[in-house]
């Protein structure tokens, strides 16, 4: 049956938008799960029940799913060029880079969602395109795992041990990619001659690989530090991860769901680099103080550095190829789902940074690299800031031990509309 067809999925798209804030809540108690506290007992009698792919599905598409097109309403010249896409997800990206995959663990397996095509600007626009979320979830996800994320328990706080990663239970975990948007926020601030940062590196007390065009006085904008300006890339890199988990949340209550956010557990022990797990199995590469840094999931998620690159001067070609090359978002042969009714019209008035700018960009992410042998300085290349369980609840240990009114009535009766 498919999506349009099904009476839970209506309803769940008339959930008031308001009345998912007002009664969400974190929820942790999984069906046959078990907790042994001097306060709070209990032994679920029931046995786990997994997602269903269709509760996976929406789940997904909440967190970040494309939506359409982008209306793109910014002045083509200048500084319309920043999008680095037309296509829109559920959350904004700074710049629409699209820079934070959502990875999950369940009972399959590991898996990362990240469609990348639709037909229409308005792509889950009534019931006859809810069909579509279906369509992401079956083409947008790939496996990367057969078996779940081995959580470490060593490594993560005790509180959560009883009910964390448990059969049945999914876990949302966004990882968040560093280096496409501090490249692309590069090409921005260095897009037109003169303006750009006169970046330095105050740890070291010396400009960062800008001398040239610094000391000319063709280089004359603000002077910032370069760790300054790292944390504001880094900030806007990591908002769409929590915005995700935000999404799933609401869309969790709205279900019917039990969901949790939480952390308690280091990100590099997630993605795989320290001895105590393997994780998700991200590369690391070693830096200059010999500090492992996660730096991409081979052939699904690479950073914009080395070793994927030879250098970041060619990491930074790459993006700028990417962004601006035969074929791409902005040239005239650009084929792809677009906003405008005219792109031929528009698409002329788009300008491309100059040679100069490129070089600039380039001459500041070597510096950092051959400096600190990482890309960014200051922080690592891919990380996890935060995740979030959901499950069915066992709604026994809620009656026993809680007022009514904190389970709602949809929780009540998701498993009757919902695995009828």
């Amino acid at each position: 049956m498919s999506l349009a067809g099904r009476d839970e999925v209506k309803a769940l798209f008339k959930y008031p938008l308001l009345e998912a804030i007002a009664h969400r809540r974190a929820r942790r108690f999984p069906l046959g799960c078990t907790l042994d506290s001097e306060g709070l007992q209990f032994v679920s009698q029931q046995e786990p029940l997994p997602l269903s792919d269709i509760e996976t599905a929406i789940l997904c598409w909440a967190g970040n799913g494309i939506t359409g097109s982008i209306v793109a309403d910014m002045a083509p010249n200048p500084g319309g060029n920043l999008f680095n896409s037309w296509l829109g997800r559920a959350v904004p990206y700074a710049c629409n880079v699209h820079n934070v995959k959502l990875f999950f663990t369940d009972d399959n397996g590991t898996f990362v969602y990240h469609p990348e095509n639709v037909a229409k600007p308005m792509a889950v626009d009534g019931e006859e395109d809810w069909e579509n979320i279906m369509t992401q979830y079956r083409e947008g996800c790939e496996k990367v795992m057969d078996e779940r994320v081995d959580f470490v328990h060593r490594s993560l706080i005790r509180q959560m041990h009883w009910n964390t990663n448990k059969p049945g239970t999914t876990i949302f975990i966004p990882v968040a990619d560093q280096t496409a948007e501090y490249i692309d926020f590069l090409l921005g601030v260095f897009d037109y001659e003169g303006y750009g940062y006169q970046l330095f590196d105050g740890a070291r007390g010396c400009l960062a690989g800008l001398e040239e065009w610094i000391s000319s006085g063709k280089l004359k904008g603000p002077k910032v530090d370069m760790a300054s300006f790292e944390f504001s890339v880094l900030g806007l890199n990591l908002s769409p991860a929590y915005m995700m988990l935000e999404n799933i949340h609401l869309v969790a209550e709205a279900m019917g769901l039990g969901s949790v956010v939480f952390g308690g557990y280091t990100g590099k022990v997630m993605l795989g680099v320290t001895p105590m797990s393997a994780g998700l199995g991200f590369r690391s590469v070693a830096d200059k103080n010999d500090k492992p840094n996660p730096v991409g999931l081979d052939g699904v998620f690479e950073g914009y550095c080395p070793p994927y690159y030879g250098s970041m001067g060619e990491a930074v070609e790459a993006f700028a190829e990417k962004k601006f090359g035969s074929g791409s978002l902005y040239s005239a042969e650009y084929d792809g789902l677009l906003p405008f009714k005219d792109w031929k019209k528009v698409q002329p008035h788009y300008h491309h940074p100059s040679r100069t700018s490129i070089e600039q960009v380039k001459a500041f992410c070597n510096y950092v690299y051959e400096t600190y042998g990482r890309f960014p300085a200051t922080f690592d290349t891919m990380l996890v800031p935060i995740w979030l369980q959901a499950h069915h609840l066992e709604l026994d240990f809620y009656k026993k031990y809680y007022p009514g009114e904190m389970v709602t009535e949809v929780q009540r009766h998701h498993l009757e509309q919902w695995h009828r």
